[in-house]
């Protein structure tokens, strides 16, 4: 093709048409600069289509990443609403309407000092927004979803306050309270090396006394309106992550 431009050109200008020599240059000018432009077009959608591909790839991601979240929020469901429902067990004691067993109501008061903690699996959505091809997602509304989803921090705030809460208890000032009962019965405690602690079956503290302290209420109390709000938290977070989970399918497969 350019041994073919090259005898066109010698030829014009041995015929000295130069008028048509600039036409003509004017011409191979004009194609390859098309030529080039296609060239930039195709390179730039191929581009775009990389980018496309790695902003989905992310996104299925981000889907994997919020089901395994969905797990974590319905162990902590179970987990935090059965230390919520042995915090009424202890006050419907307390007023008499219950009668469970020391052993019981023991467990239902160590169980509050037990917490589990909770945090977003964010990897994929923090190579997203990194990238910068969080602003290739067209649907503007779906991206504004996803920052909000993973800067909103309620659910993490409130399980801190729990812990927080329930790391405020005063063993010292519960005189009535056994320190050994605070060890968990199992028979790991015997493998120690040159050790020995014999825990018995039954727990020391008699629970149905200390329940009725002034503190030992104000306590239960408390943290029953905060596991409640860890509880509702969440409810709401999990709604919100299936919400968003569908959203991402919709916009993959629309």
């Amino acid at each position: 093709m350019l041994k073919l431009f090259r005898k066109i050109r010698k030829k014009l200008i041995e015929q000295s048409k130069v008028r048509n020599y600039f036409l003509y240059a004017l011409g191979e000018i004009v194609l390859v600069v098309i030529g080039i432009l296609i060239a930039l077009q195709l390179n730039i959608q191929k581009e775009e289509a990389k980018e496309k591909q790695a902003t989905e790839q992310l996104l299925i991601g981000i889907q994997a990443d919020l089901k395994l979240e969905v797990a974590r929020i319905e162990f902590l469901q179970a987990y935090y609403g059965g230390i919520t429902e042995g915090i009424q067990q202890i006050l419907l004691n307390y007023q008499q309407k219950e009668s469970n067993t020391n052993q019981e109501l023991g467990q239902f008061f160590l169980n509050t000092f037990e917490f589990r903690k909770f945090s977003k699996f964010n990897t994929n959505y923090q190579t997203l927004y990194g990238s910068g091809l969080l602003q290739e997602i067209e649907d503007r509304t779906l991206s504004e979803d996803i920052i909000t989803y993973y800067s909103i921090q309620f659910l993490e705030w409130s399980l801190e306050i729990y812990q927080q809460k329930a790391g405020a208890f005063n063993f010292n000032n519960a005189t009535q309270f056994d320190p050994l009962d605070k060890l968990l019965r199992s028979s790991n405690y015997q493998h120690i090396p040159n050790f020995k602690l014999n825990v018995n079956d039954a727990y020391a503290t008699n629970f149905k006394e200390l329940i009725k302290a002034p503190e030992v209420l104000n306590f239960l109390t408390d943290l029953l309106h905060q596991s409640e709000l860890v509880f509702s938290n969440l409810k709401n977070y999990k709604e919100t992550n299936l919400a968003l989970s569908n959203r991402i399918q919709k916009y993959l497969k629309p």
